[in-house]
């Protein structure tokens, strides 16, 4: 940003030695603080101005002058104050828009900014430099289409801003992702005046153009494997006498996964991005029962209107899994991998970026679940688990840090299954955080290393009444009721970086389920450590 304000005090700097009243004055206190403004003593210019404004408090020139002296001395707020009375005041001081317009620019109030653009434009107030204003503008709030077409009207109304204007023209389309486009403004900046400090600035961002011209991939592979150690494989009700048949719970895990990126360069708004994914979980314990594989595609073609961006989100998931359909599995059972699951999802996210450090998503879609090889469980039809329905959230994340971020998401999903004993209506909210916790000097010698917190709940309300038994401690007996459960979670863990392809990442996870049908209710910890490795 420093590097803007540079810029445009260059071209602003000018009206203050071009205003022929700078050299008229009636008031000699007026007259003495021109005099020390002009011979960069902007202190004392300062006090005398003041003095000026205090003897003739009408004065706008006593006014935009301190106001200009206020803003040499980087005392935005002040600024602020005696330049809003120089436009105020009479005569206006017409220059005066285009400080005051800058100094709410630089301190972030673009709404107030935009209301005396429109002023200065309908009284056609400098109008080059105006529309360089509102360019900078309209680049801050991410609508890069219009402020590209703001520098370009400045740069045709006065050629003396064709450097600055083609600089930022440049920074444009880089945000825009037209890597191409921005390598030619920038040049078109550089050629306008190869010695200047705009130039060496503009030969900075296209080396950073040209580099990401060339090191773009198309392709990203990620390979990962934790190993670790699971308290409850089988999801063993917490009451023993509802986990009876169910032994060896705990045991030790692999997963691993391989997953392919291709995000192709797109020059323009268009987005695009694809994903292909194998995973796999196996365990020492219950091997031909809840050993599983995964198979992961998704699609998000989308288009980036500048600050809001839309995508529409296709998936489907391929589970196979290690089941015998009986729901107590026998100690000779060699049960292979099965089809277990297909689970389809479609539905558009809109992205909105508030600012620079904080974005919300909304998601509505649509998913399906259709399971095979299902674990037979009283009535089939009752307890068939194929399901299809809405779901939809919404995603806060702060960026507030280089490389921190802080994320609430909260979700709504209805399942409507074919056996009424698993329809139901979910809720759920879940926070995470990620801390960088090495100084950056330490960081940039070892690699970044991150604190990493998740915590969640999740309320699922089943719909119809369902059989199930109860025990009072001496005897069983049928019961009826709308089952409810509610789980927690919670981890944390560490994150090293310690190289540009690897991480180092180890994390203890919690989980706990409570339901008024107490088979369903349990708790479990996994405990991993493994690499994970890009490129």
């Amino acid at each position: 940003m420093k590097k803007i304000f540079f810029v445009i005090c260059i071209f602003l700097l000018s009206v203050i030695f071009s205003f022929s009243a700078f050299s008229q004055s009636s008031n000699p206190l007026l007259d003495e603080g021109i005099k020390q403004y002009q011979a960069e003593d902007l202190e004392e210019a300062i006090e005398t101005l003041k003095k000026a404004r205090a003897a003739d408090p009408t004065s706008s020139m006593a006014a935009f002058v301190l106001g200009m002296a206020y803003k040499r001395t980087n005392d935005l707020p002040d600024a602020e104050k005696t330049l809003r009375d120089a436009v105020s005041l009479t005569p206006k001081i017409k220059e005066a828009y285009v400080e005051l317009i800058d100094v709410l620019y630089q301190q972030n109030k673009l709404d107030e900014a935009k209301q005396y653009l429109l002023t200065a434009e309908s009284e056609k107030i400098l109008p080059a430099k105006i529309a360089f204003l509102k360019g900078l503008i309209l680049l801050k709030e991410n609508q890069t289409v219009d402020a590209v077409t703001s520098f370009e009207r400045s740069k045709h109304l006065d050629k003396s801003f064709a450097q600055a204007a083609d600089f930022q023209i440049g920074m444009a389309y880089m945000k825009e992702g037209k890597l191409s486009k921005a390598r030619e403004s920038l040049n078109l900046s550089i050629t306008q005046n190869p010695v200047s400090d705009l130039a060496g600035y503009a030969r900075q961002y296209q080396d950073v153009v040209d580099s990401a011209i060339k090191t773009h991939r198309p392709l990203h592979v990620t390979l990962s494997a934790f190993g670790g150690y699971d308290t409850n494989i089988i999801s063993k009700p917490k009451d023993d006498a509802y986990g009876a048949g169910l032994d060896n719970e705990k045991g030790l895990t692999l997963n691993s996964s391989a997953r392919l990126d291709f995000t192709p360069r797109i020059e323009g708004p268009w987005l695009f991005n694809a994903s292909y994914t194998a995973a796999s979980f196996v365990n020492s314990t219950h091997t031909h029962s809840h050993d599983s594989l995964a198979n992961s595609i998704s699609l998000a073609p989308g288009y980036n209107f500048g600050r809001v961006a839309v995508n529409l989100n296709l998936g489907y998931t391929n589970f196979l899994l290690r089941t015998d359909e009986a729901l107590f599995v026998p100690d000779d059972s060699n049960a292979g991998y099965k089809k277990y699951l297909d689970f389809y999802s479609v539905g558009p996210s809109v992205r909105f970026l508030v600012n620079e450090s904080n974005i919300i998503e909304l998601y509505a879609g649509y998913d399906k679940k259709d399971y095979d090889h299902q674990k037979e469980i009283g009535k089939d039809y009752l307890n068939k688990r194929d399901t299809e329905g809405p779901r939809a959230y919404l995603s806060w994340i702060w960026l507030f840090t280089p490389n921190g971020f802080f994320n609430l998401r909260a979700e709504l999903n209805e399942d409507n299954a074919d056996g009424i004993y698993w329809s139901n209506r979910g809720t759920k909210f879940t926070g995470n955080l990620s801390i960088p916790i090495l100084l950056q000097a330490i960081s940039e010698k070892v690699g970044l290393l991150s604190l990493q917190l998740t915590g969640g709940i999740y309320i699922q309300d089943y719909l119809y009444d369902q059989l199930y038994q109860e025990f009072n401690g001496t005897a069983w007996s049928n019961q009826t009721n709308k089952r409810r459960d509610v789980t927690y979670s919670g981890s944390v863990g560490l994150n090293w970086a310690f190289w540009k392809y690897g991480s180092f990442i180890c994390q203890a996870s919690f989980t706990g389920v409570d339901s008024n049908i107490p088979f369903n209710a349990y708790q479990r910890e996994i405990y991993m450590a493994g690499f994970e490795f890009r490129y």
